[in-house]
């Protein structure tokens, strides 16, 4: 069983991608965007979730309230976290 696992855990992994940059058509979002612009190229979320979030620059027992925007496009979602009207983090995770 546990040989199994370690493939499946590397398979896993590699179907997720972190990023400071995104394409959209032939505009591209970077960290620190402002939600405003991410609705301007992407349009109206198919998912938005609030999260308590850790930021790198925070001490660890603060958090910072966050929203993560999903967006269905071509087999993949893309996941943008928007934390204080800008943007933080992209993420692809292929479906």
């Amino acid at each position: 069983m546990r040989r199994y696992l370690l493939p499946f855990i590397l398979l896993a992994s590699m179907s997720t991608q972190a990023s400071t940059s995104l394409r959209v058509g032939n505009k591209v979002l970077t960290v620190g965007d402002t939600a405003a612009r991410v609705q301007q190229l992407m349009g109206e979320p198919s998912i938005r979730a609030f999260k308590q979030l850790q930021l790198g620059a925070m001490p660890d027992n603060q958090v910072a309230t966050g929203e993560e925007w999903q967006y269905l496009q071509d087999g993949r979602t893309i996941i943008v976290t928007v934390v204080g009207g800008r943007v933080v983090n992209f993420e692809t995770v292929h479906d």
